[in-house]
């Protein structure tokens, strides 16, 4: 519900369609059918075609009147096999890994975070970031939407854009996109719903079902 509401006010989103969460539970059988249990259609995101582009320079000579910087980035990489029990199937280790080191390099807590567009390929996707970014301990995801905290006016807007789930998952240009959308933010030129006064920002793309984690921080410095 939270990615239809936001998709709604994106004009690039491929889901223009606001739903409560009465709506989509209202849904009948053939509407919103089983999908892998307890995930419904609606529980996932949808194919969709699209394209997204950034140019990366150096601040040197180039005068703008608004600069952004990526502060730092890391990849980490984990075991594809889930089925064997090689890692945690309700944990994911790879991305809260590359968290903690990108926020080292970086020098920041997820506190100083004001919006982050993250890799939700299907809601639970979304709820197991929350404890990988730390906004929550491990289990207790659902407390972030109760408590307000990836919403709107919250500790840290989670897909302010309607994410893979409400924007589209164009699968090359998903993490491209991730980028161009915190960038906007950051200059206040957000491309749907704007984060007031967002200064630091990140994205979180997987791959893999969490085999893949890539991290960004990106700041505004001028």
């Amino acid at each position: 519900a939270k990615a239809y509401t936001y998709a709604a006010d994106n004009p690039l989103a491929h889901m223009q369609k606001a739903r409560t969460a009465e709506d989509i539970l209202a849904l009948p059988e053939e509407k919103n059918p089983m999908i892998a249990y307890p995930l419904r259609l609606h529980d996932c995101s949808l194919i969709s075609d699209g394209a997204a582009g950034i140019v990366i320079s150096k601040v040197t000579g180039i005068n703008l009147k608004s600069k952004i910087e990526i502060a730092g980035f890391y990849n980490a990489s984990d075991y594809l096999d889930i089925v064997n029990g090689k890692r945690p199937n309700f944990m994911l280790e790879g991305a809260a890994f590359a968290v903690e080191k990108v926020f080292k390099t970086v020098g920041i807590q997820i506190k100083d975070v004001q919006v982050a567009e993250v890799h939700d390929c299907f809601t639970i996707t979304e709820l197991l970031i929350y404890s990988a970014l730390g906004l929550v301990k491990s289990g207790r995801e659902f407390e972030a939407l109760e408590d307000g905290d990836v919403l709107l006016g919250g500790k840290c807007v989670i897909n302010p854009s309607g994410g893979l789930k409400a924007k589209g998952h164009p699968v090359g240009a998903t993490g491209v996109s991730m980028h161009a959308l915190i960038y906007k933010q950051l200059l206040g030129e957000a491309i749907g719903k704007q984060v007031t006064n967002a200064e630091i920002g990140m994205t979180l793309n997987i791959g893999g079902s969490g085999a893949s984690n890539m991290i960004s921080v990106m700041r505004r410095i001028a």
